[in-house]
C-alpha cells in the first residue's frame, strides 16, 4: 500500500510538472507573439518619426516669418503636455493592474507549491520491529529525495517568476508603444490642422496686403498733397518695423520650442533603443527557457524509458517465479502421489495388525466386557489424537521456520539494495539516477508486499487444514466414545436391559440396532486408523518413512509369529483374510460411498465375524446359532450369553 501511494504521489508530481511546463511553453509563445508585435510597432514608429521630422523641417523652412506659428506651437506644447499627463496616468493604471495580476498569481503559485509539498511529503508507515536500521536509512534517503524535489521545485518557481517578469515587461512595452503611436497619430493630426490654418492665414494676409496697396495707389493718384502721403508712408513703415520686431521675437520663441521638441525626439529615440535591447534580452531568455524545457523533456523521456525497462524486468522476474512455483507444485504433486501409493500397503499392514490384535485380545480375554473394551478403545483413540496433534504441530513448525528463513533472505536482499542506494547517492549525479533508484525501491516494495501476502495466505490455508484435521479427528472419537458408552450401559446394567421382559419384535429391533452399531463402529475404527496413518506419513520424511515401513514390517512379522503360536485353524485364517479384504474395500470406497452422520456404513454383516467361538456353547445348536453367537460375543457379557443359550426361542426369532 505504501508503495502504491508513493507511486501515485510521484505520478501526480510528474503531472503537475508537465502541466507547468505546458503553461510555460504557452506563455513563451505568447511572449514571442507580443515581442513580434512590439517589433512591428517600433518599425512603424520609426517610419512615422522620420516623416514627422521631415514635416517639421519643412515647416521650419516655410513658417519662420509667420506670426501665428507661435500660437500654434503653444497649442502643440499644451497638447504634448496633456498627452504626457495622460501617458503618466495610463502608466499608473498599468502598474496597478500588474500589481493586481501578481497578487492574483501569487496564491495560485502558493496553492501549487502547497500541493507539491503535500504530495512530496508522503506519509511514512511503521514497518516491522526487526528492520529498524533499514527504516532509518529509508527515512534518510526519503529526506534527501524530498530535498532534491524541493530544489527542483524552487528552480521551476524561479523560472516561472522570470517568465512572469518578462510578461510584465512585454506588457509595459506594448502599452508604451501603443501610447507613443497614439501620441504620434495625434501629433500628425495637429500638424495637418496647423498646415491648413497656415494656408488660410497666408490667404488672409495676401488679401489684407492687397487692399491697403490698392487704397494707397488710389490715394497717390488722386491726392495732390505729396507731403501728407509721405507722412502716411513713414507711419506705415514704423508700423511695419514694429511688426517685424514682434515677429522676430516670436521666431526666437518658436526656435526655442523647436529645440525642446528635438530634445523630446532624442529621448524617444533613446527609449526606442532601450526597448530594442530589452527585446534582444527577452529573446535570449526565451531561447534559454526553450533549452531548459527541452532538457526537462529529455529527462522525462529517459525516466519513462527506465520505468518501462524496470516494468519489463519485473514482469520477467514474475514469470520466472511463476514457472519455478509451477515446477515446485508439480514436484509436490509427484511426492503426494508417491506417498499415496506407499499408503496402501501400509494401510493393509495396519488392518492386518488391528484384526489380529483384536482376535488375540478376544482369545486371551474371552470374559472381558464391552465397557472395558470401550475404555481401552477410548485410551487408544486419545493416544492416536495426541500423536496426530504432535505430527501436525511439527509440520506447522517446519512451515513457519521455512517462511521465516525466506523472509530473512528477502530482508537481506533489501538491505543490500539500500546500501547500494546510499553509495550511489554519495556521488552527485543527475535526476535520472535518483528516479531510477526510486523506481527500484518501489518495485522491491511491491515484491515484498506480494511475498508477505502469499505467506499469509499459505499460513491461513495451513491453519484451515490443521483445524479440519482436528475436527475430523474429534468427530469420530466423540461418536466412537458415545457408542461404546451406550453399549457398555446396555450390556453391563441388567436392570435397564432385561431381555426376558422384551417381546420378539423389540428383541429383533434391539439386535438389528446392535448389529448396525457394531458395523458403524468398525468402519469408523478403520477410517480413524487410516487418517492417523496418513498424518504420521505427512509428519515424517526420508529416513523416517523407511523406519516406519521397517517397523510396520517387523510388527507384521511379530503378528504372524503370534498367530502361528496360537495355532488357529485354517478356517479362522481364511475368515481373517476375508475380513481384511472387506476392510480394504471399505477404505477404498470411502470417498465414493454414502454417508450417514458423517461416517461410512458397511452393508455386509460378515465384517464382524472374526472366526472365534465362545466357550460354553451347547453342542446341539446349529451352525447359524453359533455364527450369531460368535457375531455378538465380543459385545455381550457372560450373563447375556448364558441367557441366550437358555432361550432357544429367542435364537429362532433372531434367525428369522
Amino acid at each position: 500500500r505504501m508503495a502504491r501511494s508513493a507511486q501515485k504521489k510521484v505520478q501526480q508530481v510528474e503531472d503537475l510538472l508537465t502541466k507547468k511546463i505546458l503553461h510555460l511553453e504557452e506563455d513563451v509563445k505568447a511572449a514571442q507573439a507580443e515581442l513580434e508585435k512590439a517589433f512591428a510597432g517600433t518599425e512603424t514608429e520609426k517610419a512615422l518619426r522620420l516623416s514627422l521630422e521631415k514635416k517639421l523641417s519643412e515647416m521650419k523652412k516655410r513658417h519662420e516669418g509667420d506670426l501665428d506659428m507661435a500660437v500654434v506651437l503653444e497649442q502643440k506644447d499644451r497638447l504634448i503636455e496633456e498627452l504626457k499627463l495622460s501617458l503618466k496616468s495610463k502608466d499608473a493604471l498599468i502598474q496597478c493592474l500588474k500589481e493586481e495580476k501578481s497578487q492574483m498569481a501569487c496564491p495560485d503559485e502558493r496553492v501549487s507549491s502547497g500541493e507539491l509539498r503535500g504530495l512530496s511529503a508522503a506519509p511514512r508507515g511503521d514497518q516491522e520491529g526487526g528492520a529498524e536500521a533499514a527504516q532509518m536509512e529509508r527515512q534518510q534517503e526519503r529526506h534527501r529525495f524530498e530535498e532534491r524535489i524541493q530544489a527542483l521545485q524552487e528552480d521551476l518557481r524561479e523560472k516561472e517568476r522570470e517568465i512572469a517578469t518578462e510578461k510584465k515587461n512585454s506588457l509595459k512595452r506594448d502599452k508604451a508603444i501603443q501610447g507613443l503611436t497614439m501620441a504620434l497619430k495625434s501629433k500628425e493630426k495637429e500638424v495637418e490642422n496647423l498646415n491648413s490654418e497656415i494656408e488660410e492665414l497666408r490667404a488672409a494676409f495676401a488679401k489684407v496686403t492687397e487692399v491697403p496697396l490698392k487704397a494707397q495707389t488710389q490715394k497717390f493718384q488722386g491726392s495732390e498733397n505729396y507731403e501728407a502721403a509721405l507722412l502716411e508712408k513713414a507711419a506705415l513703415l514704423a508700423q511695419l518695423n514694429s511688426e517685424n520686431l514682434s515677429k522676430s521675437a516670436e521666431n526666437h520663441r518658436l526656435r526655442r520650442n523647436i529645440k525642446k521638441v528635438t530634445q523630446a525626439l532624442s529621448t524617444l529615440q533613446q527609449e526606442r533603443e532601450r526597448l530594442e535591447k530589452d527585446l534582444e534580452e527577452a529573446r535570449r531568455e526565451r531561447s534559454r527557457s526553450d533549452h531548459t524545457i527541452h532538457d526537462l523533456r529529455n529527462e522525462v523521456e529517459k525516466l519513462r524509458d527506465e520505468v518501462n525497462e524496470r516494468e519489463k524486468a519485473v514482469e520477467n522476474r514474475y514469470k520466472s517465479l511463476l514457472s519455478e512455483s509451477n515446477k515446485k507444485l508439480h514436484s509436490q504433486e509427484q511426492m503426494i502421489r508417491s506417498l499415496t501409493g506407499s499408503i496402501d500397503p501400509k494401510d493393509l499392514l495396519l488392518q492386518k495388525f488391528s484384526g489380529k490384535g483384536l482376535e488375540a485380545v478376544q482369545q486371551t480375554y474371552p470374559s472381558q466386557t464391552g465397557g472395558e473394551l470401550g475404555v481401552r478403545m477410548e485410551g487408544f483413540s486419545e493416544k492416536c489424537s495426541q500423536q496426530s496433534l504432535g505430527s501436525s504441530r511439527i509440520f506447522s513448525e517446519e512451515k513457519q521456520q521455512l517462511d521465516s528463513e525466506e523472509l530473512i533472505q528477502v530482508l537481506k536482499k533489501e538491505q543490500d539494495i539500500y546500501t547500494h542506494l546510499v553509495k550511489s547517492l554519495q556521488d552527485p549525479d543527475s535526476i535520472n539516477s535518483l528516479q531510477s533508484e526510486l523506481n527500484s525501491i518501489f518495485a522491491l516494495r511491491k515484491q515484498l508486499e506480494q511475498d508477505v501476502l502469499a505467506y499469509r495466505n499459505l499460513q491461513r490455508t495451513l491453519e484451515e487444514q490443521i483445524s479440519e484435521i482436528r475436527r475430523r479427528e474429534e468427530e469420530p472419537f466423540s461418536f466412537y466414545s458415545d457408542q461404546t458408552s451406550y453399549l457398555s450401559i446396555c450390556l453391563e446394567e441388567p436392570n435397564r436391559f432385561q431381555v426376558e421382559h422384551f417381546s420378539q419384535e423389540e428383541l429383533k429391533k434391539k439386535v438389528s440396532d446392535l448389529i448396525q452399531l457394531v458395523k458403524e463402529l468398525y468402519t469408523d475404527n478403520q477410517h480413524l486408523k487410516k487418517t492417523i496413518f496418513d498424518l504420521s506419513c505427512m509428519g515424517f520424511q526420508g529416513g523416517d518413512r523407511l523406519e516406519s515401513i521397517g517397523q510396520s514390517e517387523l510388527l507384521a512379522g511379530k503378528e504372524d509369529e503370534d498367530m502361528t503360536r496360537t495355532g488357529e485353524d485354517d478356517e479362522n485364517n481364511f475368515l481373517s483374510d476375508q475380513h481384511l479384504e472387506q476392510s480394504d474395500k471399505v477404505t477404498e470406497d470411502y470417498p465414493k460411498g454414502g454417508c450417514k452422520n458423517g461416517y461410512l456404513r458397511h452393508t455386509d454383516s460378515s465384517i464382524l465375524d472374526d472366526g472365534t467361538h465362545k466357550p460354553g456353547c451347547p453342542g446341539d445348536q446349529s451352525v447359524e446359532e453359533g455364527e450369531l453367537l460368535n457375531l455378538l460375543a465380543p459385545f455381550f457379557n457372560e450373563k447375556a450369553t448364558l441367557l441366550l443359550e437358555s432361550r432357544p426361542d429367542l435364537l429362532k426369532v433372531l434367525r428369522e
